[in-house]
Parts: C-alpha cells; structure tokens; sequence
C-alpha cells in the first residue's frame, strides 16, 4: 500500500482541506530521505497530518502491526485516530488507553490493524499481555514526545521500544527542541525539521483589566459579548480555579462545558463533545485542552491565570489563529497585576461590547445508548431522528458514535420534543434510552 494509491487528494477532501502547508510538504519530503526525523511543530501547524501522510507512504499490503504511535494523553489518541478514520482509508486502526475497557482492545486485536495508536502505559500492558505481536512493526512515531516525558513516561517508553526489534524507521514529535533524548530511542542519527513557533499575524493579543476581586466579571462580559456562532476557551492554572470558574457561570445561567484532570474520563469526553458541536460555546480547562485534543476552531482564548511559562502561553494560544485562520488572545488582569517576563509588548486593552441576546447555543447534546458494538453507525442515527414530522435535516448536528453510545447534536428548541417521542423506540430492533447528555 502507497500513499498514491491511496489518493492523496481524496484524502485532503476527506478532512476538507484542499492542499499541504509548507511544513507539512517538507515533512513528507525528509520522511523519504531520512529513517530518523525529529519533527519541531507549535500547536496548530498541522503536524499531526504531517507525519500520517508520511506514515501512509510507507504501508504495506501485509498483515500485522505496522506502525505503532505513541502519544501521552487520551485526548491526543483519541484525536489521532479521529483523522485517520476522517481519510476514510482501507486499513484497520485500533486505539488503546487508559479508561477504555481492556476487554473490547483485546478484542479488537483478533484481527492485527495495521496502525495502532496508544498512550505508553496502555501499549505496555498490551504487549505485558501479549495481546498483539510486535514483531511486524517497521514504523515507530513519538507525538508530544516532551509531554511524554513531563509525564513521566519514560520507564514504559523504555521498555516498548525494547520489545521492537523490526523498526526500520522513526518519527518523534516535539513542540520544543530543548530536550535530552533518552539513549533507548537510538535517535543519534537523524535529520530535524523545526517550524519556528512564531506569533500568528492572524492572532490579536488584548487585555482586560478588572479590579482585583473582578476577574470572574470580567469573563462573564466577555462571555456576553460573544456572537451566536462564536466560542471562547478559558484557561487556569489548576482545576479547583475552573471549578471556582464554573460556579460563577452556573449562578449566572450561563452554558459551559469544563474540562481538567480532576474529571473521568466519560465525563471529559462528554464535555469536549458538547464544545465541539455547539452545545456550549464555553470551555473552561486546565492545560490540559492546551494540546492533543480535538476541538474546533477557537475565536477567543483567555488566559484567566497567566502560566509561568512561555512554552505554555504559546500552547494555549495555539488554539486559535490556526492554520492561518484568525482569533484574538485576551490576558485577563487585574490592575495590580504585572506582565510576565516573556511577554516584551504592552497589549491592547480590550472592551467587551455585551449583546442585547441571551447567550443561548443552538444545539444541544443527547445521550443514546447505542454504540458501534450494537452495530449501531451515524445512517441509523440519522435515519432515527428523522422519522419524526416536526424535525428537519437542518436541526441536527455533530454525530459521535462511541462503543456502546452515542451523542447527537438537536437544535436546542427541540430536543425535548426529541426525547419524548423517542421512548419506547428501537434502533435496528434494540430498544433505545435517549437523555440529555451530562
């Protein structure tokens, strides 16, 4: 298998991108010169697209594992392989991770993908298990491999990188070069492709300043000022400020979905899953959300803490203003408040102009309980709610079908009537339970 056979340009139109980005263009071309290379990328570059079209080149039609990605968070896994399957290629990918039922992954094993995507401590008690052969993998990718190590990863990538002993080439992903590379990677010789991780000219960068106890106040203007179609992601320190966050916006009525470590992983997912599809149009996290998850394109980002450093503030900003799409950047700050030391410029002070509407999303998320093992997909979904006279294709939204549920995105002014007429209906002759999704 080739990535021409494949169809490059089918691809693209698959993830609705009409062409390559010039890191994403050199990548492909030192993937083919180089069996080592270490890729340098900020948030929001496209490098994760950039290494799988890599990656697709050198597949064969051959049974196994192929290729073995390994990345540091749920989220990141999760979003990998989301863009794999968005390609809608003729190959088997599976995903391995914390909070996801060992039994379905073995299962899924039964038949070897070809790609296999996992956080290091899964893909360890996978191969502990022997619940697939290393011995086919050629193709060896690290993605955040910095946060791989910040984590505390390095014991288990140690010993998976032991058990590979077919490996002809390497991809490891960085959003910085200033890190020590441990001697079992056997990375001496390799080429580096680094993208200057620069300050988007499509990015804004403003200020809002408060009194010292007025922070929450002052993202609630701003909150207020956001159009219909517009989002906002927040971002703290640490997860007791954004549940401290999300108890002013709740006691103020206002929609949010929030999102840090401190929450299972069902429950984070769900709320990403709401962000995404217009559920909510407000995000809180910790950094967390800064890399490897997969929301949608960001019109504010707002630094209610200011992080220590500027790798982190370059993180965060990365959620919007990407791929030469436009946003602004707001530092929350109080009068007494100082800069830190990696920001040189004064910013702008940004006064939020608060809208006659209510902040109201359009959509709203329903749980099904339904999912790819009751052999239930997005035709079926849509099929379902269609049924019914008062609901149009224009009130449905994002589809998700997980393993044993599903989410469904409904205008906001029907949902309930959704729900109603739902009891007591089957999908594919399975009796169906449709909530409102926590």
């Amino acid at each position: 298998m080739t990535l021409s056979s494949l169809n490059k340009q089918t691809i693209l139109q698959n993830l609705g991108i009409s062409s390559l980005n010039e890191m994403q263009q050199e990548t492909l071309e030192a993937s083919k010169r180089h069996a080592n290379l270490m890729l340098i990328a900020p948030t929001g570059s496209g490098k994760t697209l950039a290494y799988l079209l890599s990656l697709l080149e050198k597949l064969e039609e051959k049974a196994g594992v192929q290729a073995l990605i390994l990345a540091p968070t749920r989220e990141l896994v999760i979003q990998i392989e989301s863009v794999l399957k968005q390609m809608k290629l003729p190959i088997k990918v599976n995903a391995c991770y914390g909070g996801h039922l060992f039994s379905i992954e073995r299962k899924n094993f039964s038949v070897p993908p070809s790609i296999l995507v996992g956080t290091p401590g899964r893909i360890k008690d996978h191969l502990e298990r022997g619940t697939f052969s290393p011995d086919s993998i050629r193709h060896l990718v690290f993605d955040e491999f910095d946060k791989s190590l910040e984590m505390g990863f390095s014991g288990q990538m140690k010993y998976i990188t032991g058990q590979l002993f077919q490996v002809t080439d390497k991809v490891l992903v960085s959003a910085t070069s200033s890190i020590e590379l441990p001697y079992y990677l056997d990375f001496d010789d390799h080429f580096t492709l680094e993208t200057q991780q620069t300050a988007s000219t499509a990015l804004r960068v403003n200020k809002i300043v408060t009194p010292k106890e007025g922070k929450p106040e002052g993202l609630l203007t701003l909150i207020k000022s956001l159009g219909k179609d517009q989002n906002v992601i927040a971002f703290a320190n640490h997860r007791d400020a954004c549940d401290r966050i999300g108890e002013f916006l709740d006691q103020h009525e206002v929609v949010f979905s929030l999102f840090h470590g401190g929450l299972e992983q069902d429950e984070r997912e769900s709320q990403l899953t709401k962000f995404r599809n217009g559920s909510t149009q407000v995000l809180i996290a910790t950094d967390i959300a800064a890399r490897g998850i997969d929301i949608p394109e960001l019109d504010y980002v707002v630094h209610f803490q200011l992080p220590p450093q500027e790798t982190t503030y370059l993180h965060r900003n990365g959620r919007t203003a990407r791929m030469k799409a436009s946003g602004t950047c707001i530092l929350l700050m109080t009068e007494k408040d100082y800069l830190p030391n990696y920001l040189q410029e004064e910013p702008e002070e940004f006064i939020p102009s608060p809208k006659n509407h209510a902040l109201v999303p359009s959509f709203a998320t329903l749980h099904i309980n339904k999912g790819k093992k009751d052999k239930v997909n997005k035709i079926d979904l849509v099929g379902f709610f269609l049924q019914f006279d008062f609901m149009e294709k224009e009130d449905l939204g994002l589809i998700e079908v997980k393993d044993f549920f599903s989410y469904v995105a409904v205008k906001r002014e029907k949902y309930k009537q959704v729900i109603e007429a739902s009891q007591k209906l089957r999908i594919k002759r399975k009796a169906i339970k449709v909530n409102l999704a926590k």
